[in-house]
Formats: C-alpha cells, sequence, structure tokens
C-alpha cells in the first residue's frame, strides 16, 4: 500500500465511502489537524508548557494516564540504564 499515491488512496476512500472527493478531503484536513493538534498538545505538556488539567480537559483521563504511564516508563528506563552504565 506504501507504493500507491495519494490521489489513489483518495480514489479508494471516494469510492468506498460514496462521497464526493471534497467531502473526504474535508474530513481528511479536519482528522489530520486534529491529529496534529493533540500531538502538539501532548509535546507541550510533556515539556511543562500546558497544565494537566489542560489536557484532562483536551484529550480526557485515560490519554492523560498512558501518557503519564509512558513517560514514567521512560523516565525509570533512563534511571536504570545511566545506573548500569
Amino acid at each position: 500500500m506504501r507504493d500507491k499515491t495519494l490521489a489513489e488512496h483518495l480514489d479508494f476512500i471516494v469510492t468506498k465511502k460514496g462521497e464526493d472527493e471534497a467531502a473526504v478531503l474535508a474530513q481528511a484536513l479536519r482528522t489530520g489537524v486534529e491529529t496534529l493538534y493533540q500531538e502538539a498538545l501532548i509535546e507541550a505538556y510533556l515539556l511543562g508548557e500546558v497544565s494537566r488539567e489542560t489536557v484532562l480537559q483536551e484529550l480526557g483521563p485515560l490519554r492523560l494516564a498512558e501518557i503519564d504511564y509512558q513517560r514514567n516508563t521512560l523516565q525509570r528506563d533512563v534511571e536504570w540504564g545511566l545506573k548500569r552504565a
């Protein structure tokens, strides 16, 4: 599937959804912007630029717990690695 062009992907989606190309592109834009926003929000949170409460409101408790778990796990791994060096 990586060999297909963006146009081929778009044609496939348009055919499968039975929607016009403009509607599919609008949905793709919304989805893409939302994904980029979430990524930027997470990065800002991890850098201490955005509050925990903001992330909780925007992404919900489950996603926040996942982010905190991953950060804490990485920190423990780094600490463990430094002790072994």
